[in-house]
């Protein structure tokens, strides 16, 4: 049985980081907090993540150039995030890569492109927002730190995607030599989807680019306000500030692997940021529970939503999103 090493670093760091924060944090003091907090504030957190989750279909629409709908961005969306949240590897991109593709003029590997400009846009605005927010936090140097050093790859990263998007031609040369090792049939299906994956990239400049920079500033004004207003319930009177800070910790936390759904690590990522602001443990970890739970509860509705419009099985789009991560064993799927 092969064993992906990957996948068990991912747990066992959401293991770690699951008994550091259980470490200092009482039951009987979570059971304290979990039960005094004001579930009120439940109903306008849950009209903001629905909202963002529209404007994150709209970025979207934007990126692939208007060639599906809203609609049918939002429910791909809603279904490729519901398999993140149950599956390791994000195979839920490679899904809705797979989903967008069908019935469209959308290939498989122009689809991931956008998917992979789309992260580096999160990336590069949770940054931004953590440049505003710093002036008010009490302790910063760790995050500042962890949001340079994210911001730095990121634009590495954009910068050398855009340019060899620019010189495909190129690239793909180079490509070619580099790949003369692999076996004909696994070099063959990697440089065809290379190249398309290129020309994705090349075709999101513009106007496209643009609109997807304004949607994503929206887009996290909206995840921020989100987790602001359930801080709220268990944090009265916390400050706009603190919703932000705690918003882009959680964003940078689970750029680590971690097991399904960041469990774990998202616990604890929520707790480091709000002990900055001197929120006793058990207080962070019941707010970062109840957040946890409810934006997995959301999503994992509107994604079955989503499966059933787009006439999808849970099963049959997790054994596709699979078998793009095997080029040799599906070299068809770039058309499709």
């Amino acid at each position: 049985m092969r064993i992906n090493w990957r996948v068990v670093f991912g747990l066992a760091v959401s293991a770690a980081a699951l008994a550091l924060i259980l470490k200092n944090v009482r039951l009987s003091d979570l059971t304290r907090a979990l039960s005094s907090a004001n579930y009120l504030w439940l109903i306008p957190s849950t009209i903001t993540m629905l909202v963002s989750m529209w404007i994150r279909a709209l970025r979207w629409r934007a990126l692939l150039d208007n060639r599906i709908s809203t609609g049918r961005c939002y429910h791909i969306s809603n279904a490729g995030n519901l398999l993140n949240n149950v599956l390791p590897l994000r195979l839920g991109e490679l899904g809705r890569a797979y989903l967008v593709s069908r019935n469209s003029a959308v290939t498989t590997m122009q689809s991931l492109s956008t998917v992979l400009i789309e992260r580096m846009l999160d990336v590069l605005t949770v940054f931004a927002m953590l440049i505003v927010v710093l002036p008010f936090v009490p302790s910063e140097s760790l995050f500042a730190r962890a949001g340079l050093v994210t911001a730095v790859i990121a634009f590495a990263g954009a910068a050398g995607l855009f340019i060899a998007a620019a010189l495909r031609e190129r690239a793909m040369a180079l490509a070619h030599k580099l790949t003369g090792w692999l076996k004909p049939a696994l070099r063959e299906g990697l440089l065809a989807r290379g190249d398309d994956f290129l020309r994705g990239v090349s075709a999101a400049g513009g106007k496209r680019l643009a609109a997807a920079i304004f949607w994503s500033i929206i887009l996290w004004a909206g995840w921020s306000a989100t987790g602001y207003m359930m801080l709220q319930g268990f944090v009265p009177g916390s400050p706009w500030y603190m919703g932000i800070f705690v918003n882009c910790a959680l964003a940078l936390g689970l750029t680590i692997p971690s097991a399904p759904s960041g469990a774990g690590l998202y616990e604890a990522a929520a707790v480091a940021a709000l002990a900055v602001f001197k929120v006793p443990a058990d207080v962070a970890l019941a707010y970062a529970i109840v957040l946890h739970v409810f934006s997995f509860a959301i999503i994992a509705v509107s994604g079955t939503i989503g499966l059933d419009r787009e006439g999808e099985s849970f099963k049959h789009l997790v054994a596709f999103a699979q078998s793009l991560m095997s080029p040799a064993k599906n070299s068809t799927a770039q058309g499709q």
